[in-house]
């Protein structure tokens, strides 16, 4: 499955030639992380509330174009289940048609008491396996 979804840029997300700044492309992205869990049925606050977290372990993000202020950023997002532990959100980002960037967020499930590695809760997996690319 691809989720789509579209963030504009605000003023306050540029830098000094009116461009969005790189550290924003890393909000924009956890914004369209938290929405992809929504669209699949479940709130980030709830896998919380059950007791687990999902702190980012790697993010690769390449810029190619930048995107200004006012333009609207498309996001194209796959999710790839790496292990029992581990997801990957693999995004590319478009202003109108052009792509401006890829990236790639890995996010390993920890247990929110002790913060030790532990398989993804069992209905975190069933929702997300037909969202997910093995």
């Amino acid at each position: 499955m691809v989720h789509k979804y579209e963030i504009r840029v605000r003023y306050s997300d540029t830098d000094q030639m009116q461009r969005l700044h790189h550290a924003a492309y890393i909000e924009y992205l956890e914004v369209v992380r938290i929405e992809f869990l929504r669209s699949s049925g479940m709130s980030y606050k709830s896998v919380e509330e059950s007791g687990y977290l999902l702190p980012v372990s790697t993010l690769e993000v390449s810029y190619r174009r930048g995107a200004h202020y006012d333009d609207v950023i498309g996001f194209e997002t796959i999710l790839e289940v790496i292990s029992e532990v581990r997801l990957a959100f693999h995004s590319k980002l478009f202003v109108d048609s052009t792509l401006i960037a890829t990236a790639r967020v890995e996010l390993a499930c920890i247990d929110a008491v002790h913060f030790r590695p532990v398989r993804l809760p069992e209905h975190l997996r069933d929702l997300l396996s037909g969202t997910a690319v093995d």
